[in-house]
């Protein structure tokens, strides 16, 4: 769900900033969830498995847990964050 909830937060980012900037909006929006939902997968398909298997064995370590659950979210708000800032603030600057 927060996953969700944050993947459609950064594509209005990303439609309303391309709108404001005068590019395709959609193209931009879409581009916003790619670069949130690739680095959001990857990650749940290669760490999060590694966080799981530590938490068979310490059920009670509740770093790892919140780490196992919430941090692809972190993970593609920090790349779609970072992508936003390259696209609609470096064009300002020229």
């Amino acid at each position: 769900m927060p996953g969700t909830l944050a993947a459609i937060i950064i594509t209005i980012l990303f439609f309303k900033s391309a709108t404001d900037a005068g590019k395709n909006p959609v193209h931009m929006a879409f581009t916003g969830f790619l670069v949130f939902f690739i680095p959001a997968l990857l990650w749940t398909f290669f760490i999060t498995p590694s966080f799981k298997d530590t938490l068979a064995h310490d059920p009670s370590n509740t770093l790892v847990k919140l780490t196992a659950n919430y941090a692809y979210v972190v993970i593609g708000t920090v790349c779609s964050t970072w992508t936003w800032f390259k696209i609609f603030k470096s064009n300002g600057e020229d």
